[in-house]
Order: structure tokens, then C-alpha cells, then sequence
């Protein structure tokens, strides 16, 4: 069994540098694409679904079967020659710098975000089985795909609106969002000290609301014989507490979805909410 000795160096960005006993290599790339070479001038480049085993690689240049001309052994030596020294260059700065930041204790600073800042979930018959997903980026000394989930702290403002759930990681950390009832909540992660900003997810459950009637009786008392009447009036029983509705960037009224004046543009929150903070019922919907 002959020795055998590999060693890769990450420089950052998902760039790293290869040394076997053979040659000496550059990468760059990620899971789903990733573009090599080596002093042997050998190029390889690889595209891959992750999680499917599926993928595509193509590879060239390399030691291949000389010319038998002279001319064109001489211009396929120049050429090799050429992009070794390039490689050999390039790989020697890139450890001489590494050494360098590391010998000072420098570290690439943690970045923890959400791939982007709210997230709605509106649940009808047609979707209530659907998987809702949230992606988590880090970046720094170590690449979403090498962290350990169990080292991320998820926490919700309003663990009563959702929950998430661990999915899967690769470019990003990625949550399955486990709705629970109608509402919003702040979701924060922490990853090596550093807390990202809020994502915001709101919950449309999509129920009805709940309707009841009651019978409010009027009697009347006249000579020589007694009027009753009975008047049905049906009310809608709302939980302030529970109850969705949207203001606009400007006004001082709450809105419905039904509304004209509803757009993508309002913030959704709790009836309760918006009565507290001196928000009145928009007169066109209702509030």
C-alpha cells in the first residue's frame, strides 16, 4: 500500500486549496457547482443536485499522449508550463496569507441572516399539507453546511403563532414552519454569539369565524291585550386577541383583506394590537 497525503486548506467564499503528494490545486465552488484545477493542469468542473446523488463532471487537460510533432509538443509544454507557474504562484500567496491571518488570530467575523425578512402563511383547504420553508445563511470561519444545527438557538416571540422545525442544510440552514394559529411572531437565530435579525412570519389559518344568533324579546303592555315581539339580531363573535388586520403606511384605520384600501404594502396585526396603539375600524370594510 503506497502513502498516500491530502491536505485542503479553506481560504473563504468556498474557495480552497488542495495539496496531495502529487500536485498542488485551487477550488472554488459549493455543493451544487464547484470548478478545480491543479498544477498538473488538470480542469475538472462538477454540477450536482444535492440530496438527489445526481451530477455531472468534465474534466480536461492533464498528462495526455504527446504530439508527434515538435511544434506542438513544444506549445503543449509552454502552455503547462505557464499555468503551473500561475498556480504555484497564486497557491504559495494564498498559504502565506492564511499563515499569516491565523498566526494573528484573525478569524473571518460570523454573519447570521434570514434569506429575507417576513414570511406569510395562508392556509386554505388546498394547502394545509404544504411545507412552509425558511432558509438561514452563515457565513464566516465556518460554511452553513459544516455547522451542527443542535449549535443554533431559534427563538419566537410568539411561540403560540409557530414553530420550526430543523429541515436540512447545504448553501443554506434550512426550517420547516409549522403554523399553529392566526398571528405573527419574530424569529431570531444565534450562531456562534452573533443573533440575526428578526424574520417576521404571519399566520392566516384560514377558518371561518364563528357566527351566533341571539333573540333579544320586547313586551309591550297595552289595554286590554299584551304585544311580545322577537327580534333576531346575529352577531360575529371576534377574539381581538386572534383576529388579523392590516394598517397602511399612513392613516389611523385598520383594514381587512376584503378592503380596496389593502395592499402588500400593510403591516399586518392583532385586532388587539391595533385597538391599543388608537387604530379605529375602516369605515368602507368594517374593520
Amino acid at each position: 500500500m503506497g502513502l498516500r497525503f491530502r491536505k485542503s486548506i479553506k481560504i473563504g467564499n468556498g474557495a480552497k486549496l488542495n495539496i496531495n503528494k502529487k500536485s498542488v490545486g485551487f477550488s472554488v465552488g459549493g455543493k451544487g457547482a464547484r470548478y478545480s484545477v491543479n498544477s498538473s493542469g488538470r480542469r475538472t468542473k462538477s454540477v450536482g443536485i444535492p440530496g438527489t446523488g445526481l451530477s455531472y463532471v468534465s474534466t480536461s487537460g492533464g498528462r495526455k499522449s504527446s504530439s508527434r510533432s515538435s511544434h506542438g509538443r513544444k506549445a503543449s509544454s509552454t502552455s503547462k508550463g505557464g499555468c503551473l507557474l500561475v498556480i504555484i504562484i497564486f497557491c504559495a500567496i494564498s498559504v502565506i496569507v492564511y499563515g499569516i491571518a491565523h498566526l494573528f488570530g484573525y478569524r473571518r467575523p460570523t454573519k447570521v441572516e434570514w434569506t429575507n425578512d417576513n414570511y406569510s402563511i395562508a392556509l386554505n383547504d388546498y394547502n394545509r399539507d404544504y411545507s412552509h420553508i425558511i432558509y438561514l445563511r452563515i457565513t464566516g470561519e465556518t460554511d452553513a453546511e459544516d455547522v451542527d444545527p443542535k449549535d443554533i438557538k431559534i427563538e419566537i416571540s410568539n411561540p403560540d403563532v409557530c414553530q420550526l422545525e430543523y429541515d436540512d442544510s447545504g448553501a443554506y440552514v434550512t426550517y420547516d414552519v409549522k403554523p399553529l394559529k392566526d398571528g405573527f411572531a419574530d424569529v431570531t437565530a444565534t450562531y456562534d454569539g452573533v443573533t440575526s435579525d428578526p424574520i417576521t412570519i404571519t399566520v392566516d389559518m384560514g377558518e371561518k369565524v364563528t357566527t351566533t344568533t341571539t333573540t333579544t324579546t320586547t313586551t309591550t303592555t297595552a289595554e286590554p291585550e299584551t304585544t311580545t315581539e322577537a327580534t333576531p339580531v346575529t352577531t360575529t363573535t371576534q377574539d381581538p386577541a386572534e383576529t388579523i388586520v392590516y394598517i397602511t403606511a399612513s392613516g389611523d384605520k385598520y383594514h381587512n383583506k376584503s378592503c380596496r384600501y389593502y395592499d402588500d404594502t400593510c403591516t399586518p396585526m392583532t385586532l388587539q394590537d391595533a385597538q391599543n396603539a388608537g387604530y379605529k375600524p375602516c369605515r368602507v370594510c368594517g374593520g
